[in-house]
């Protein structure tokens, strides 16, 4: 029973962030990527905080800046904003399917930053994945120049590089914190530099608030934030990191599938094909390990 929903929190978590996309790519008509970053993390800073506080846990935001703001500037700053920059060039649909090379960059990452010891079968998947990429971008730069299409593409790939440096300077401070007192103080810092370019861009991009973008920022806010890693977090705990790493495969399937029911985009061949190797890939990565440190970390 407890593994079952183990199960069912794993998924659950994955269909939540999947949503992050969908309202991302939605919000770009109604306020600049980098306000949307900031504004997010600061709702979801005073939310994380209030569980850790609630938990009984202790937060030493000031003693411990350090780790934090540079939890915050690569996590939650760096990988947030490029994110949102790209889903205001790419489909909700096919950034999913470019999140794909997410769990690779956390391989390639532990491997640079964690020290992280990776089966000969791991690289191989790894170029794979790669490939996949290549058949996405080689699509979109077949104009010859690089289209807001292809630009968004790579902004969506240094977001998925930044979560892999993210994850792997998370296992280094790991035995420090929990990891809701990490993400808490991840956040809280790392909402400071995404309000502050959240500011400047509200100069450029005016807020256009009404029913749907309120409710689109409130769900990135606490359902994609908060509430996917308290699920998340609660399915690693039953059933070990080793088991819950190849449920992060889902995030781009179901970001694509929602993507083409909610917001009717249309996937092409190109996109199909090139996403499943990427995902091909990085399944194959989660197969073929090491040893039990090399697998995601929880998020």
């Amino acid at each position: 029973m407890n593994n079952r929903r183990a199960i069912l929190f794993l998924i659950l978590a994955n269909l939540l962030w999947s949503g992050n996309f969908l309202a991302g790519r939605l919000l770009r008509i109604s306020m600049g990527p980098f306000t949307l970053n900031g504004i997010r993390w600061a709702i979801s800073s005073l939310i994380l905080v209030w569980l850790v506080r609630r938990r009984g846990e202790s937060l030493p935001l000031l003693q411990q800046w350090r780790p934090f703001l540079l939890l915050g500037l690569v996590g939650m700053f760096l990988f947030s904003s490029l994110t949102y920059w790209g889903l205001t060039l790419v489909g909700a649909g096919e950034a999913g399917l470019l999140s794909g090379l997410t769990p690779v960059a956390v391989l390639v990452a532990g491997f640079v930053i964690a020290k992280d010891r990776v089966h000969p079968l791991q690289w191989v998947m790894v170029l794979v994945s790669v490939c996949g990429e290549l058949l996405l971008l080689h699509h979109k730069g077949a104009g010859g120049l690089v289209s807001g299409s292809l630009f968004g593409a790579i902004l969506l790939l240094l977001a998925a590089l930044s979560w892999g440096v993210y994850t792997a300077l998370g296992r280094r401070y790991r035995v420090r914190f929990s990891p809701l007192v990490m993400t808490a103080g991840a956040a809280v810092w790392g909402a400071v530099p995404s309000l502050l370019l959240g500011s400047w861009d509200l100069t450029e991009h005016p807020l256009l608030l009404n029913v749907a973008s309120i409710s689109a920022l409130l769900y990135v806010s606490t359902f994609a934030s908060v509430l996917a890693f308290v699920v998340w977090s609660a399915g690693v705990n039953i059933i070990g990191s080793a088991t819950a790493a190849p449920f992060m495969n889902l995030l781009p399937v179901f970001t694509a599938v929602l993507a083409v029911l909610l917001l009717h985009e249309r996937l092409g061949a190109y996109q199909v094909g090139g996403g499943l190797v990427i995902i091909a890939g990085a399944i194959g990565s989660s197969l073929f390990r090491a040893n039990p440190r090399t697998v995601l970390s929880e998020t």
